[in-house]
């Protein structure tokens, strides 16, 4: 009989089985055991490790939002509706060319590349389709082995050049946590990555965790989020019209354990992004791209602030109802380890 204990088998019967997955990734290629193949994670074998890093990562096992907030900024979980903010702008590349390429305002691909030109990053984790990249990262199980044309693959990108080709994929942030995990530990390069919400969330819960046999968490200088309504990224054999379900349970819009939060500029702001400043590192690589003249801001207009703070409140009520509907009872919020005054309100407010 198999036993529960194995932090495997807890991720398939709490995560994988009741539909939380996120498919983030950040249980894959950290191990032989478990890769991400055509939108699914996929169990090769039963691991037999009680305390597995896929489990402690998984932003679907309990996630106290209080301790990461603490490890992250040095304060408690906030209440505000987009989290601890330091600055709110609107921004946009100021080459035409970078916005051209990346969309919107450009901001992350203008974020990244002035990063990598300052010192304050080595390179940035990615993903490919080419698996002749000569930067392709080294698969760590059989599944990440099988990259067909389509499939994406981790990769380190070094340069400008590579940053705007690879941001400007539909598929960026398709395998950027497999990436990471497969990135030695013996590594000493200063990372930049951009993910969406849950995949911020899977790479903060590893500053509280042992260390994992692949490169720390300290090496990612610069944690870049998207706003994310749904899962966005493509894998072969997905639709990209189909939402996850795993995403209804989600209650992050902006990202808010990353050190800066990007997203749309909205309607009459399309060629600018929404950026939010949320943590020291975030506002030396924000400062250090407007003061070198690749990013132009300006304060973040009220009528936008309002719609980014709404967006994120829909979601954190909706995810904390649809939790309550599945489980039955507002003593158990699932993964959700939320301040419960926080999680009262919103249902009150709701």
């Amino acid at each position: 009989m198999e036993t529960q204990d194995y932090a495997s088998l807890r991720l398939r019967d709490e995560v994988i089985d009741k539909g939380l997955c996120p498919l983030c990734g950040g249980c894959a290629g950290g191990c032989p055991y478990l890769g991400q193949y055509k939108g699914k994670i996929v169990q090769l074998d039963c691991c037999t490790l009680v305390d597995g890093s896929c489990y402690r990562n998984c932003p679907r096992t309990y996630t106290d939002l209080d301790a990461l907030s603490q490890s992250v900024f040095g304060q408690p979980f906030s209440s505000d509706e987009m989290g601890v903010v330091r600055g709110a702008y609107l921004a946009r590349a100021t080459e035409p060319t970078v916005r051209a390429a990346a969309g919107g305002g450009g901001v992350v691909a203008a974020l990244l590349a002035a990063s990598l030109g300052a010192g304050i990053i080595d390179a940035v984790v990615t993903t490919s389709v080419s698996s002749d990249d000569p930067e392709v990262l080294p698969a760590r199980n059989p599944v990440g082995a099988l990259a067909g044309d389509e499939t994406p693959v981790p990769v380190l990108a070094r340069g400008k050049d590579e940053v705007l080709t690879h941001v400007a994929a539909v598929h960026r942030m398709a395998r950027v946590l497999a990436g990471f995990n497969s990135i030695p530990k013996e590594s000493g390069e200063a990372l930049g990555m951009v993910c969406l919400p849950c995949q911020v969330a899977s790479l903060r819960k590893r500053t509280s965790g042992p260390p994992d046999s692949r490169t720390g968490i300290e090496n990612v200088r610069l944690l870049i989020a998207e706003f994310c309504a749904a899962k966005r990224w493509l894998e072969p054999g997905e639709d990209r019209q189909v939402t996850n379900k795993a995403c209804s349970y989600c209650w992050d819009y902006t990202g808010e354990l990353a050190d800066i939060s990007v997203g749309s500029g909205r309607a009459k702001f399309q060629d600018w992004n929404a950026v939010l400043v949320r943590s020291e590192a975030g506002m030396r690589a924000f400062e250090a791209a407007c003061d070198g003249g690749a990013i132009e801001r300006q304060p973040l207009p009220d009528e936008n602030l309002a719609a980014e703070k709404k967006a994120s409140m829909d979601k954190k009520r909706r995810a904390v109802r649809n939790i309550i509907d599945t489980t039955g009872d507002r003593n158990n919020m699932l993964y959700l380890g939320m301040p419960r005054p926080i999680v009262d309100a919103l249902l009150v407010e709701a």
